[in-house]
């Protein structure tokens, strides 16, 4: 990760560390066949997630037990990475960038969706679309009709609302000034959380959550740590906000959780290691995300409970590669 220009859009994963050096397999030249024949709609066992266990980074689904494991992109020229679920769960909406890219650089990013079977891939952000230097961190509205991303210039970029097909694109942010990423959805769908900055002159450490209805309306800046945070997620029951924090800097990331006004604010893993993206479960008690252990050289699976208890690692054994941003979807 550089110092003098740190990601703009922080989703941690494997490329943004130096990782210990292992063995890769070698992309498969088999021609692509849709891996989920006669599949529709994923079940609500499923979880989708990326890996670079081909060589560059491709989209796979699994069950929430870690097995069953079944890859749906098959394109060497791409990294496929930040699989969403649809909420009636036959689509999914992901990044591609050029390969060895992954979530490195922004400037090169473009959105897609897929069916849950691997076909019928479709482009749905052009790199540059509207004029953007940088896009990212799409993510689904609750009710399926819409999605949110990030997107403008590399050093003022803003939250948009657009259609699922990527048109008309609105912007909730409406130019305020600084970073405006890492967008998210409440459960119901009537406001977003996002990561901001509270002057213009913006460096990471200023990087803040706020709260945003989607109409432009109720702005509140959440969190006042002068923290890198990043990455704030609603539990689906809307009681409980989790996010990154970057406490000290260097590469410890941490997960934490407060309440909607921003009060109650505590860890939910803070050991030390490299923890990434939380991602909550249908139950609204335990939260999915990818991390590295003390030790460790490769991204994996894990989920902890809410409580902080409970830490599982899910895809075992634990594998000579990368393995990321899983996501459950809504039922």
């Amino acid at each position: 990760m550089s110092q003098a220009r740190p990601p703009l859009c922080f989703s941690l994963a494997s490329s943004t560390i130096a990782l210990a050096a292992g063995t890769v397999l070698l992309a498969s030249s088999v021609p692509f066949t849709p891996a989920r024949a006669l599949v529709t709609a994923l079940p609500t066992n499923a979880v989708a997630f990326d890996s670079d266990r081909t060589g560059n980074f491709e989209i796979f689904t699994m069950n929430t037990e870690g097995t069953d494991q079944i890859q749906l992109t098959h394109d060497p020229s791409y990294d496929s990475w930040w699989p969403k679920i649809s909420p009636d769960r036959t689509k999914i909406l992901f990044l591609r960038t050029p390969p060895g890219i992954h979530d490195r650089d922004y400037t090169k990013v473009s959105t897609w969706v897929m069916n849950v079977d691997g076909t019928r891939l479709a482009q749905i952000l052009a790199l540059g679309a509207y004029g953007w230097t940088i896009q990212g961190h799409a993510e689904w509205s609750p009710d399926g009709t819409k999605i949110v991303t990030m997107g403008g210039p590399s050093s003022n970029s803003q939250v948009y609302i657009l259609n699922v097909d990527g048109t008309n694109p609105f912007n909730v942010t409406n130019g305020r000034g600084g970073m405006n990423i890492d967008p998210s959805w409440s459960p119901n769908g009537t406001n977003l959380l996002f990561i901001g900055c509270p002057i213009f002159i913006c460096f990471v450490q200023n990087y803040e959550v706020y709260s945003v209805n989607a109409d432009r309306s109720g702005l509140i800046r959440l969190t006042n740590d002068s923290t890198r945070d990043h990455d704030p997620y609603f539990s689906p029951d809307g009681s409980t906000i989790t996010w990154l924090r970057n406490p000290g800097g260097g590469t410890v990331w941490s997960i934490f959780k407060m309440n909607p006004d921003g009060s109650g604010q505590a860890a939910v893993i803070n050991d030390g290691a490299v923890n990434s993206k939380p991602e909550w479960a249908f139950n609204s008690t335990t939260i999915w995300f990818h991390r590295i252990p003390s030790g460790g050289s490769y991204f994996n699976i894990w989920k902890v409970s809410k409580s902080g208890t409970r830490l599982v690692e899910v895809i075992l054994p634990r594998p000579a590669y990368n393995n990321e941003f899983p996501d459950r979807g809504t039922p």
